[in-house]
């Protein structure tokens, strides 16, 4: 890690995600079979997720003692959920060996009128002051799996790979100086690039001719060298496999990571980071 000096979306979520559910139970009965589900070389998923993030951190100064202050941007900021283009797929190399990726990535700026005295990082914005926050991220996954249990309509498989997340917060403004020294520009950043293992399991079961139930769970945890973390990533779905080749899903996705730090040299905080919401995607088989 480094440093360096809804109430209508969720309306529309639900508008969005319940014709579709209702549009994969009675459409299965009348569609084409996917005749080789668990035997398909590559698969690809390109959706929508309308993505509602909970962001709270605290980062300390590098130069002295003073902890940050301890706030959470969507309260502090007004950041709004958002709607991103994300990008999942599969490669089945042998019949029970494969990997899979994801990949979506966001970015938001607001400016708000500070409600509170925030210490972030070696700067000090103060209460009234109209601040600016930019905030990105991307998130990429690379993952092994082995297909532990293949049975007709039903596959069990355990993975173990990389959850990279690039993650990107400033704070900037314009203060005045003491004793009358008019003003200067004030802009603080807060970055971390952590490549996280994982382990966890995924599920593919035919409910009907055509319906799936797509569901995978991951976890991490690590506690060393001053450095304290923890990630869970969970997912489930029904995807309707209407062709051979095409299919339509939704599915819900909700990811938690905590993370803090206290013997970097370049980073000493916190990071709690919990996003989620439903996704439309397609499918593409190969």
């Amino acid at each position: 890690m480094k440093i360096h000096s809804s109430g209508s979306v969720q309306a529309l979520r639900h508008r969005l995600l319940c014709p579709v559910l209702v549009l994969l139970a009675v459409a299965c009965s009348t569609a084409h079979a996917d005749e080789a589900q668990f035997k398909d070389r590559f698969v690809f998923d390109v959706g929508t997720y309308f993505m509602g993030s909970e962001t709270t951190i605290r980062a300390d100064a590098l130069n002295g003692i003073d902890l940050g202050s301890r706030f959470r941007a969507e309260d502090v900021f007004g950041l709004k959920d958002e709607t991103v283009f994300r990008l999942e797929g599969a490669w089945r190399f042998k019949p029970r060996h494969g990997v899979r990726f994801m990949y979506f990535d966001s970015s938001r700026t607001h400016t708000a009128a500070l409600d509170r005295d925030i210490e972030f990082g070696d700067e000090t914005f103060p209460i009234g002051v109209s601040a600016t926050l930019d905030f990105d991220f991307t998130v990429a996954e690379l993952a092994y799996r082995y297909s532990l249990v293949q049975r007709d309509g039903f596959e069990l498989d355990a993975s173990a790979g990389i959850h990279n997340i690039d993650f990107g917060m400033s704070v900037s403004a314009r203060l005045s100086s003491p004793a009358g020294g008019g003003q200067y520009d004030a802009d603080e950043s807060a970055s971390t690039n952590a490549p996280l293992p994982v382990v966890g399991l995924g599920l593919n079961w035919q409910l009907a001719r055509n319906l799936y139930l797509l569901a995978h769970g991951q976890y991490f945890q690590v506690k060393a060298d001053g450095l304290d973390g923890r990630l869970t990533d969970l997912q489930a779905g029904l995807l309707w496999q209407f062709s051979k080749r095409v299919g339509v899903g939704a599915s819900y996705n909700r990811f938690m990571l905590d993370v803090s730090a206290g013997d970097d040299d370049s980073f000493r905080g916190e990071l709690n980071w919990t996003y989620s919401g439903p996704q439309l995607f397609l499918r593409g088989v190969f």
